[in-house]
């Protein structure tokens, strides 16, 4: 198979659920205006017409940002034009969080600096995703009066994002492909090329995608820069939050002051960049803290528990020499509580990013793939489906170390999800279970470099 024929066999099997990843990247809408990529997306989707010139595309696009889409330095021109009683769509992410005390719907909408506009009932309704981490999407905004006060007000929202994916659907097309092509679209819709990698690091390519789709999965990528280790994470899905620099225990897991839940408690997947150089404040509370969550999917802060299904991925740079890590204890270099075995040995999978090569123009995806904002809700969705609706992500019974069988089923099970391969197939072993082992292998690899009395770097997992 070639990239046309890859681009035929989508067309033709994923119709409008697809975009040309290519088109994308040359119209550069994000050097506009930073967006995610599922933002990005829909907007072309909005504009895009085979009878339009790229330029023209291009315009209608900027044209559309600069009236809906506006910088931090407009904000008050904005305001200006509620307070004169005039209506204002603004397209934002917006999130809502529900104040019993005072009987409120507190919306947040980050272009105009306010956390504490009104929306009515009718919008909450409708769409619940702004209850769920917050929505994309376009905003009817007017000032109301309430009491003695003025407040700003969502009285109309059209999600931009898409809704439930049909599963069936879904289903029937991963019947066209075989397990191979449906790596290459994978890779495609990630906004990589396929056919510019090695088959190798086609399965490496989409490890990264296991902790969107499996609850409470935890990883660690190690690569040098230049990968494209974050840019995944950082644009398929709105369900993950990519965090670099400091963070405090009161951010990670429960503000005490505000009572707003942190970040583990409110995404599917939290992503620490650059882990090697990131800090924490209180780093020895937070370190209990994660060894506690990571092991049981809850913490406690003050009298509350609180359950999640976050996963934790940490992407860290890495020394290489020769093209392989200058040093056997290849995570030396990340955070002090990451040198506790303890805390190690609840991470389930590291993925060898040097083994993928630095990315050129060339790596980039150079026809179709599905839609970022499909994709992501697509993702998210399989994260709690119930088995009846999509019968995939199974494990066939394993033993041996008990938190080695736990790593390896649950990677596995993420495979079996995003390949729709279980345990009968005859691409099980080698696209499912041996890619999930050589995950867990590379921890238990760094298990012993970091407490060789207590580790072996052998894997204890069999049938």
């Amino acid at each position: 198979m070639n990239g046309q024929e890859l681009d035929e066999k989508i067309r033709s099997t994923f119709g409008e659920l697809v975009i040309d990843k290519k088109l994308v990247r040359e119209l550069k809408i994000r050097d506009k205006r930073t967006i995610p990529s599922f933002v990005e997306e829909w907007l072309i989707s909005r504009f895009q017409h085979p009878d339009k010139t790229m330029q023209n595309i291009f315009q209608d696009v900027t044209a559309f940002m600069s009236k809906h889409l506006p910088t931090k330095t407009e904000k008050d021109k904005l305001k200006r034009q509620l307070q004169r009683g005039e209506a204002l769509v603004v397209l934002d992410k917006f999130e809502v969080s529900i104040d019993i005390k005072n009987n409120k719907q507190r919306v947040s909408i980050p272009c105009l600096d306010e956390t504490a506009a009104s929306v009515t009932h009718e919008v909450l309704d409708n769409n619940e995703s702004l209850l769920e981490g917050g929505q994309w999407g376009a905003g009817r905004l007017i000032v109301r009066v309430e009491g003695k006060k003025n407040v700003i007000e969502l009285i109309e929202f059209h999600p931009m994002q898409s809704g439930k994916v049909n599963l069936k659907q879904l289903i029937a097309a991963r019947e066209q492909f075989t397990t191979r092509e449906w790596i290459y679209l994978l890779i495609r819709t990630m906004s990589y090329e396929p056919f510019s990698y090695s088959e190798y690091e086609q399965d490496l390519l989409i490890s990264r995608l296991l902790p969107l789709i499996q609850n409470n999965l935890n990883m660690i990528e190690l690569a040098p820069k230049g990968t494209g280790k974050s840019f995944v994470h950082a644009n398929l899905s709105r369900y993950a939050w990519l965090s670099t620099g400091s963070l405090s225990q009161a951010q990670l897991f429960k503000n005490m002051n505000t009572k707003e839940i942190g970040l583990m408690g409110r995404y599917d997947l939290l992503i620490l960049d650059e882990g090697q150089s990131i800090t924490f404040k209180g780093a020895d509370d937070i370190h209990a803290q994660f060894k506690n969550y990571l092991e049981s999917g809850s913490y406690s802060v003050g009298h509350d528990r609180i359950t999640s299904e976050c996963g934790l991925m940490i992407l860290a740079n890495i020394e290489l020499y020769e093209n392989q890590p200058r040093r056997t204890n290849y995570i030396s270099h990340l955070p002090d509580m990451f040198q506790d075995s303890a805390l190690m040995d609840r991470f389930h999978g590291i993925i060898a990013g040097w083994e993928i090569r630095r990315l050129e123009t060339g790596n980039y995806a150079q026809g179709l793939g599905i839609k970022a904002d499909v994709f992501g809700e697509y993702l998210h969705q399989l994260r709690t489906v119930s088995h009846i609706e999509f019968p995939f992500g199974e494990c066939p019974k394993l033993s041996g170390d008990t938190r080695d069988v736990k790593a390896v089923e649950r990677l596995a099970k993420a495979l079996s999800k995003l390949l729709l391969l279980n345990p009968d197939h005859a691409d099980y072993e080698t696209y499912v279970l041996n890619p999930a082992k050589a995950l867990r292998q590379r921890v238990r690899s760094q298990l012993a470099e970091l407490d060789p009395h207590e580790f072996s770097a052998n894997l204890n997992v069999s049938l």
